[in-house]
């Protein structure tokens, strides 16, 4: 597969992947396969987008609930006060 890009194009992906480290190629390979892979997350089914949400929600410690008194308007606005 051959791939036309514009020179500036080329010229900052070739940046990207100095600083990066590798060679322009392997940075590409990088994009596309990272791309690739995302796609593949999106299209999970409605069961396993949400039996991940939850995972994930769980994934976080137990905090207490915020008081009332937090959310007045007072508190979210002191200097309206």
């Amino acid at each position: 597969m051959s791939l036309n890009l514009r020179p500036d194009i080329e010229e900052r992906l070739r940046g990207l992947a100095t600083a990066s480290g590798i060679s322009p190629e392997a940075f590409l390979q990088q994009l596309v396969e990272e791309k690739a892979g995302s796609a593949a997350h999106s299209r999970l089914s409605a069961e396993e987008w949400s039996r991940q949400f939850e995972e994930w929600a769980d994934s976080f410690p137990d905090a207490p609930p915020i008081p009332d008194e937090a959310l007045s308007r007072e508190t979210l606005y002191p200097d309206r006060w």
